[in-house]
């Protein structure tokens, strides 16, 4: 009997699909954190001003890491893919829907 497995955009194979969108997700987060438009970007994933900048750079200090501890939380709930809420849609940019982003494949 065939196993399904998904794939990601990225071709990655996935035994479930859960794991999968959690790969796309933390993909998306870490190309985006990327992107020089900091306000944007954390508007969309829904993390504190100043944190991709923070988290692109290093926290030089304790307090700063501190300060940015709501933003780790959602970072690790978007980890866990406890949060589909995110990212929020872009409306500058017309994308794909997510659920066409994976396939479904026998093995």
């Amino acid at each position: 009997m065939p196993k399904q497995i998904w794939q990601a955009k990225d071709g990655e194979l996935f035994d479930s699909e859960e794991d999968c969108l959690r790969h796309e997700n933390a993909t998306l987060f870490l190309v985006d954190m990327n992107h020089d438009e900091y306000e944007r970007t954390e508007k969309r994933w829904g993390m504190q001003k100043n944190f991709s900048r923070h988290f692109l750079n290093g926290f030089q200090r304790k307090e700063a890491f501190w300060n940015y501890a709501q933003s780790f939380r959602a970072l690790a709930d978007i980890l866990d893919g406890k949060r589909l809420d995110l990212p929020k849609e872009d409306l500058t940019e017309s994308k794909e829907p997510r659920s066409k982003a994976r396939t479904k494949r026998s093995k």
